[in-house]
């Protein structure tokens, strides 16, 4: 049977196309082991004018509102978590440290996750980790039965296992997005929906709501999560919209791949490593891990750099305390540009959205590096916009560049490689500004350089 090649993949055809790709033998190969697609997309190919049902249009709704209460992006509200567990007894520095080792748990947990959605069927892949993301609330709502001691590891195992979960069901809702016409909107829309999962974690300083009764009632919501994703998400990823869009029964959890039989690696792991191959993933991967790192350098070092330059410019403490309140609501709120990121893509293609990330890695180390404290608020705005646009490349391009039975290992690659680049970030928390300044700027020029070179030659092929 011919492969099902997903619509964001669908290539004119074009015998300049093929002919052009022949020439090169080793893209050649490399071409071949991702199943035969060309390493270019099509922005205005035959997705174009196809019509959405209902039904499609139901299911995205649906998933929008998983991934806004129940994605991996509800750890991200770290202040007000840590806040409830210094209001439970522990200190700051060991809230502080519960948080560190919970994302550690996260990343590595997702790491290992990942690849395992490009072999079991997203309807169990999202209800496998819903039931996960419940039986992380059960731990950390039991947290009066810990001691302060053993609290600390069994926390951050419950915070940890809450955020691999939210990735799983974050991760099997993304093909949702191949029902539409405008994918890369659709997917980076989901990208600043994840991110508004972060504000959740406020309802725990409100006077109302107390630690254990809150992971309590997510306990509930979980479990109702994982019966509406169990209920309509497909056996098999809906890669065009012509493929219809209903709630079926469900199958067994692995799913066939959708690779021809004699194609070559396909179903080894000569198919997986394949992408690996291409100079374009590593441009990607790198650039990504370092346009994520330099957003967590920025919010793990904002408040203490701008407290030195009011300090050194007399302003009042009243004025630090308005970034401390707002700060976590200016940067986080991702879903303002995400949006725009993914039309852009839609329209001219992934090369100016790679020209705005480094724009705003400038923006971001040079703002807080050199603007007086006044200015400090446009730094936030700049954070905003790069983690928007880095988050939303990160979905669109794998969604958009890979097959859809690599998407699950390219996401587990771009988290490998983030650990990897996050041991320099770690370096630059103690180093000066103006050293993360140059550490950040010179190699995410070289990326994002080579990255839109090797987009234009390929797009170029394809003429």
């Amino acid at each position: 049977m011919a492969a099902q090649v997903p619509a964001s993949f669908e290539v004119v055809d074009d015998p300049c196309s093929t002919e052009s790709l022949r020439r090169n033998s080793s893209l050649a190969n490399a071409v071949a082991m991702l199943g035969g697609q060309d390493p270019f997309q099509s922005f205005h190919g035959n997705d174009q004018g196809r019509p959405t049902s209902w039904q499609a249009v139901v299911l995205l709704v649906l998933a929008f509102l998983l991934i806004a209460c129940m994605s991996g992006g509800l750890i991200f509200g770290s202040a007000p978590f840590q806040a409830a567990l210094v209001d439970y007894g522990y200190s700051v520095e060991e809230a502080k440290n519960i948080w560190g080792l919970a994302f550690q748990v996260f990343v590595v947990g997702t790491a290992i996750v990942s690849p395992l959605l490009d072999y079991i069927a997203p309807r169990w892949f999202a209800g496998f980790g819903l039931a996960m993301q419940c039986f992380g609330h059960h731990l950390l709502a039991g947290i009066a039965d810990y001691s302060l001691q053993d609290g600390r590891y069994i926390l951050a195992a419950g915070l940890g296992i809450v955020g691999v979960g939210g990735n799983m069901l974050m991760l099997s809702s993304i093909q949702f997005s191949g029902l539409f016409v405008n994918s890369c909107t659709i997917t980076a829309m989901m990208s600043g929906t994840y991110q508004l999962a972060g504000f959740i974690f406020s309802l725990l300083k409100t006077d109302y709501m107390n630690f254990e009764r809150f992971f309590q009632m997510y306990q509930i919501i979980s479990l109702v999560g994982m019966s509406l994703a169990f209920t309509c998400y497909p056996n098999e990823p809906y890669t065009s919209s012509p493929r219809p869009a209903r709630c079926t029964w469900p199958s067994t959890p692995c799913r066939p791949s959708s690779a021809p039989a004699g194609a070559p690696g396909a179903g080894s792991s000569c198919d997986s490593l394949a992408p690996l191959q291409l100079s374009r993933t590593w441009f990607f991967l790198l650039t990504f891990s370092l346009g994520a790192t330099c957003g967590a350098w920025c919010s793990a070092t904002f408040l203490e750099i701008v407290t030195g330059k009011a300090q050194a410019e007399g302003e009042p403490a009243s004025a630090v305390e308005a970034f401390v309140v707002y700060m976590p609501f200016v940067s986080n709120a991702t879903f303002a540009f995400s949006p725009f990121i993914g039309m852009l893509i839609d329209l001219q293609g992934f090369i100016p959205a790679v020209q705005i990330l480094f724009t705003m890695v400038l923006s971001v180390v040079l703002s807080l590096w050199l603007l007086p404290f006044n200015f400090e608020w446009w730094t936030l705005l700049s954070l905003n916009c790069l983690q928007a646009v880095t988050y939303s490349l990160q979905f669109t391009y794998t969604a958009r560049r890979y097959r859809v039975e690599q998407f699950g290992i390219i996401m587990g690659f771009t988290t490998v490689v983030q650990s990897v680049v996050n041991v320099a970030g770690l370096y630059l928390l103690t180093a000066p500004a103006s050293l993360a300044a140059v550490a950040f700027i010179l190699p995410t020029c070289f990326t994002c350089l080579m990255w839109c070179w090797k987009e234009r030659r390929d797009t170029a092929r394809s003429c």
